[in-house]
């Protein structure tokens, strides 16, 4: 069994005493957010064991579901010396489909590997989004063009709940200053996941414009479905950087998903198959990593989930996660003229 935190805006179900979430928003608003835990088996039919945390906004003081949860991954991390990583899924994702690949990520990402027999020791937490639409690859039909345009507008707006979740994080981290647990928190970001990092990003700066908190030491954001000019920008991701030590941009020429989200669903050129639209203007430490050579149609059918069934990839997540350098990281080769990493298929200590 694998341990996932999580924040979510979902419906609670049953509302009153939820043991587990829909696929709409809260009857709350769209901003709120309920924390618990669940046990992952890795048993595909074995449905999670949830657990919400207990929260009583009128008890004095208020019982915050957010300071449980916090409280006992900072302990984790204290004690066990652990890292912890958040996960923002993309679209066509329900609530325990979310719980599971976070525990197929730390599966994968705390796997030793030719570079390090030691495993990465992780935390793991999921922000999951009532994300339900889909994304067919061929003769899509209307009804699922409008699926995925109505999981884009889902993603936008739970921008702010996300938000709301990181300016949690931050004051917490900024309350505990006296019992630092030195351990790094880092983002992984998967698909349309990181457009809902954008909007919460946008959230933030309207709460914080001159001082946006830097709480992640890593960035990773994978396939992303974002705009490929998405760097150039402040009302999208250009102030990214602020809020982190360094930026990954992980992509792939031959992305299935996100040709169809491009052709078909009328999106401009998407971050995770065309990389930065002008790389060499990036901000400091954001690096784009080319892909295409090690992901395959026979290891990653979609060539979209490379995070999850490509190793060559999975070895190179770790190295970041490590805190290795850009350029120092084996089985990568800068292209001076992109300012661009890629991937080699193969990769010596």
């Amino acid at each position: 069994m694998t341990t996932i935190y999580f924040a979510t805006n979902r419906n609670p179900l049953p509302p009153e005493a939820p043991t587990d979430f829909g696929s709409s928003f809260s009857a709350d608003g769209l901003a709120n957010l309920r924390f618990g835990k669940a046990e992952v088996s890795p048993n595909a039919n074995t449905p999670p064991q949830i657990t919400v945390a207990p929260e009583n906004l009128f008890q004095d003081p208020p019982l915050l579901g957010s300071e449980i949860i916090f409280e006992e991954v900072r302990q984790e991390m204290q004690q066990q010396a652990e890292d912890t990583l958040i996960f923002i899924h993309g679209f066509n994702t329900p609530f325990h489909s979310a719980l599971r690949q976070a525990a197929q990520i730390h599966q994968i990402l705390t796997q030793p590997d030719v570079l390090n027999p030691e495993p990465l020791r992780l935390n793991m937490c999921v922000f999951s989004w009532p994300s339900d639409g889909s994304l067919l690859l061929t003769n899509p039909r209307a009804q699922d063009v409008v699926a995925y345009r109505n999981d884009r507008l889902d993603a936008a707006a739970s921008g702010a709940a996300f938000a709301r979740g990181f300016l949690k994080v931050a004051d917490f981290i900024d309350s505990c200053r006296g019992e630092a647990c030195l351990q790094r928190l880092h983002l992984l970001t998967h698909s349309m996941g990181t457009y809902v990092l954008r909007n919460a990003l946008q959230e933030v700066r309207l709460f914080v414009p001159n001082r946006l908190p830097r709480i992640f030491d890593q960035i990773l954001l994978i396939a992303s479905d974002e705009d490929d000019d998405a760097f150039d920008y402040d009302h999208k991701l250009r102030l990214l950087p602020r809020i982190t030590r360094h930026t990954s941009i992980y992509f792939n020429r031959n992305d299935l998903a996100l040709w169809a989200s491009d052709r078909i669903k009328g999106n401009p050129a998407r971050l995770g198959t065309d990389g930065p639209l002008q790389p060499l203007q990036l901000p400091r430490h954001v690096f784009p990593i080319d892909c295409t050579d090690v992901v395959s149609r026979r290891n990653d059918p979609t060539s979209h989930s490379y995070h999850l069934n490509v190793e060559r990839v999975a070895i190179d997540l770790r190295q970041v996660l490590r805190g290795q350098l850009a350029d120092e990281i084996p089985g990568r080769r800068y292209v001076q003229d992109s300012n661009t990493y890629r991937l080699l298929p193969n990769v010596t200590p």
